[in-house]
């Protein structure tokens, strides 16, 4: 009998069941360099480090779905915001490009093959595509909330959203032409997609501004992928318990939610009609004991897998600062108790 794969348990959470266990992923993040050995601006500048990176972490914990991750600010550099790099930290906005709204008009839309550090990024996903053919793995474009943000700066976009919704929407409108652009050229490299929407959940914003400004337009963003082919899956970091059935209209093929979010919510609201992901608190990554992380993992398997349509993950990407112990831990736990003969158990 053959073995079964990674990619094996996300096609059985696909369709509504299990494996032998349920799927297990951890969003990354910066952590990747630090498992790798390298600096983070190293890792995030170079796509052979950024692949070979990804490639290390995936070895040391097995994990069933991964993402390639370099940072949210790739799509606003690709439009010509200029960053500055670190070490050990991640990139900073030198000056945010729509300091002034007017200068809306003479942004131009980006090239996937020659924009920014765009061409490092797909080169770094189709070299590590083909080395992980075991695992279900993704690259991840930012969305179009998140690349206004960092483009506009996030406080001023919210002051916008009342002061000048008219801007909003001129700036919403261009920046979900760039997702779409970006987003198609991960595709176009032969990998899955993802979006990371960083900026969009109400620990940030209202639900009315979700609403009016955000909405309409992740709709176009999951018909234009639709239209393609390619289901499209979203993060969002922070609380979203007041938009989740907002997201659930958006026709995602899946949502991952942040710690802060209440999975046992999400879960009666989605039906099993999209597939969950989720959501241990990364703090446990950090300076979490083993008990509290199995307790964390146990309580998410309880909520959420019983009837498939359920990958268990961090609930956001790790800390730079996270522990790799903590981590083997977090999966030593995912594929004990989320064997398939202990759900519901």
């Amino acid at each position: 009998m053959a073995e079964i794969t990674g990619k094996d348990r996300i096609r059985a959470c696909m369709k509504r069941t299990i494996a032998d266990r349920i799927p297990v992923g951890i969003i990354m993040g910066p952590f990747t360099a630090k498992v790798f050995g390298c600096s983070l601006k190293d890792y995030l500048t170079d796509s052979k480090k950024l692949a070979e990176a990804t490639i290390a972490s995936y070895e040391l914990f097995q994990q069933d779905s991964v993402s390639i991750s370099m940072d949210i600010f790739k799509e606003a550099e690709a439009v010509g915001t200029e960053l500055e790099f670190f070490e050990d930290s991640v990139p900073r906005v030198k000056r945010h490009i729509l300091a002034q709204k007017s200068a809306l008009s003479s942004l131009k839309l980006p090239r996937p093959e020659s924009s920014g550090r765009y061409p490092i990024y797909i080169e770094a996903c189709q070299a590590a595509a083909k080395i992980l053919k075991d695992c279900a793995f993704s690259g991840t474009v930012t969305g179009p909330w998140t690349i206004g943000a960092n483009l506009r700066g996030a406080q001023e976009l919210i002051f916008d959203s009342m002061d000048d919704p008219g801007f909003v929407e001129e700036l919403m409108k261009f920046t979900t032409e760039v997702t779409k652009i970006l987003g198609a050229g991960i595709l176009a490299a032969g990998v899955s997609l993802g979006m990371g929407e960083a900026a969009s959940s109400c620990s940030l914003i209202s639900p009315a501004i979700y609403r009016r400004f955000i909405k309409p337009y992740h709709q176009e963003i999951v018909r234009f992928f639709r239209e393609k082919k390619a289901s499209l899956s979203m993060h969002v970091c922070g609380f979203i318990d007041p938009i989740m059935a907002d997201l659930m209209d958006l026709g995602l093929v899946a949502l991952s939610l942040d710690s802060p979010s209440s999975l046992q919510k999400m879960v009666e609201i989605s039906q099993k009609k999209i597939v969950l992901v989720g959501n241990v608190a990364t703090s446990l990554f950090v300076n979490g004991t083993r008990d509290e992380m199995e307790t964390a993992v146990k309580e998410c398997i309880r909520l959420a897998a019983p009837g498939g349509a359920y990958i268990l993950s961090s609930g956001c990407e790790l800390p730079y600062n996270a522990s790799p112990d903590m981590a083997k831990c977090f999966i030593r736990a995912a594929k004990e108790y989320g064997k398939a003969e202990r759900i519901g158990s």
